[in-house]
């Protein structure tokens, strides 16, 4: 009869014991990602890989990295997947419009080579290119234009060129042209700001148009708050 009673108790125990043992096998670990550029890119690749894996995507952290990199982390049972089998799910999947993702290998870039108005600008750019007109901020670079300009750079502009104008944003990475790195006007004097004004208005490469979606006035608020952007230590 004792025999019998551990028996019983042994088989309840089982499915506890397993369970148990299934927790304490799961692990959190983050993933740096490539080729998240589009706004379906984050649930394509979230949804894929707890479809096709069974993990769970505990955050996919866009912009507040230390490296820059979009951060992914992943919860999985470490006895049945490793992080090698992550990163190879990874590389196989495809947002809608047919980009592939992968896991990044290596520091951010932020060492992009500087192209030729971004060396004039470091040396403190004097007056506009010639093809672009000279204009006047009619705006104060007051705490408020500041606010307003911080605002909108969040929300329009660091998707590409990052919070701290860096230009490695979660979109920077699946572009042909790399964005620029915007730190490189900070604290320039006025006669810089008829030439952010313009790359604003009208867009380069990659870069779209934003006069079609700011106002003037945000615009030039924009432009007063790039200048306060420091270079990244």
């Amino acid at each position: 009869m004792k025999k019998m009673f551990s028996i019983k108790l042994l088989v309840l125990l089982l499915p506890l014991l397993s369970s148990t043992s299934s927790f304490a096998a799961l692990t959190v670990e983050m993933f740096e990602i490539e080729g998240l550029i589009s706004p379906a890119s984050p649930k394509a690749l979230t949804a894929e890989l707890e479809s096709q894996l069974k993990v769970k995507v505990v955050n996919l952290n866009l912009k507040n990295t230390d490296s820059g990199w979009p951060v992914l982390s992943i919860e999985f049972d470490s006895g049945k997947l490793s992080r090698e089998d992550i990163e190879q799910a990874i590389a196989t999947i495809e947002d809608p419009a047919g980009h592939k993702f992968r896991v990044h290998k290596g520091p951010p870039m932020i060492n992009a080579p500087y192209t030729e108005e971004e060396n004039k600008a470091m040396a403190m750019l004097g007056p506009a290119a010639p093809d672009i007109p000279e204009l006047s901020n009619p705006i104060d670079a007051s705490n408020a234009s500041l606010g307003r300009g911080k605002k909108l750079f969040e929300n329009y502009c660091t998707t590409c060129h990052g919070l701290n104008g860096g230009g490695y944003g979660p979109a920077a990475h699946g572009i042909t042209t790399f964005p620029r790195q915007l730190w490189v006007w900070y604290n320039t004097d006025s006669s810089t700001d008829g030439y952010l004004y313009w790359f604003i208005t009208n867009g380069l490469n990659e870069m779209p148009p934003w006069g079609v979606i700011l106002s003037e006035n945000e615009r030039w608020d924009v432009v007063n708050y790039i200048k306060t952007l420091k270079r990244p230590e």
